[in-house]
């Protein structure tokens, strides 16, 4: 008869937190200092943000000038500001119903039900031409407001969306690229991606908002803010494509030699063996 020798129990907490903070004196001693200054970095945190902050208008600016802590009142003053920007008083509905859109296709896109691509591709597509109806205007009508207009965010949620949209399908190609046989592509396209990913952000969009007008004919610049929304995009699709070559990688070799043996085309094996799969890898790190 077999002897069933049964794992020890698993320590409580206490004996764990033990374990892990307090197991030499040492360890105790480090532990005990650097609570110490958790607490008083927080309690400086919550002092200049809650307890010594002002957050009414009442006193004025003087007020603020007088606290020893934040002015939240600059939020209640300005609130409109900080939502809609210079959008006119009288169609901020529109904006706040746009925003409103925005936060709805976010919902659906996490429900199960909506994860196929047809229905991410409606939900998206349906809700960013709502959204720039309700913005823009000038149909079903709606009075037309120019992108000078939009700012707060609205304008914040705009350049997210339109840059995801964007953005995605461009990692996806870039991954592929990347992926090729052919050395001349693959490094070419790994140049662009490293490239971008070693600049930061803020010079990217510097460049398209300011300098690249200078280096284009003036048809062909366009609005600064599509000039950075695109630069966004770039920069998104560089730091995208990465995370979903990984999710490629992680699908076995032998599935996609199946589905060449099965007679499948290159785009079959792409659409229906490789990416599902790689999606499905690597859309909870993206």
């Amino acid at each position: 008869m077999e002897m069933v020798v049964l794992a020890p129990p698993a320590p409580g907490t206490l004996e764990d937190l033990r374990r892990r903070f307090f197991a030499t004196p040492l360890q105790a001693l480090l532990s005990l200092i650097s609570l110490t200054v958790m607490v008083f970095l927080a309690w400086k945190l919550l002092n200049w943000a809650i307890f010594s902050a002002v957050f009414t208008t009442s006193g004025g600016p003087e007020a603020c000038q007088a606290a020893a802590g934040a002015c939240w009142s600059v939020i209640a003053a300005r609130w409109r500001i900080i939502l809609f920007g210079l959008y006119p008083f009288e169609e901020q509905w529109r904006s706040a119903l746009a925003c409103v859109t925005v936060v709805e296709m976010t919902v659906l896109s996490c429900i199960p039900a909506f994860w196929t691509g047809r229905r991410i591709a409606l939900v998206w597509g349906a809700g960013t031409a709502l959204y720039y109806v309700l913005m823009k205007g000038g149909v079903l009508g709606l009075a037309y407001v120019g992108e000078e207009a939009w700012g707060g965010l609205a304008l914040t949620l705009f350049i997210f969306v339109t840059t995801c949209l964007i953005g995605f399908p461009l990692a996806i190609c870039l991954a592929l690229l990347r992926r090729s046989e052919l050395p001349w592509i693959s490094r070419t396209t790994g140049l662009i991606i490293d490239s971008v990913r070693s600049l930061p952000l803020i010079s990217i969009l510097f460049t398209f908002a300011i300098v690249l007008p200078f280096a284009l004919p003036q048809w062909l610049a366009g609005d600064k803010l599509y000039r950075v929304i695109i630069g966004s995009a770039l920069f998104f699709s560089a730091y995208q494509a990465e995370i979903v070559r990984g999710g490629m990688q992680g699908v076995p070799k032998g599935q996609e030699e199946a589905a060449m043996a099965l007679g499948m085309s290159y785009w079959q094996r792409i659409g229906r063996i490789l990416l599902p799969q790689a999606m499905r890898n690597a859309l909870p790190i993206a």
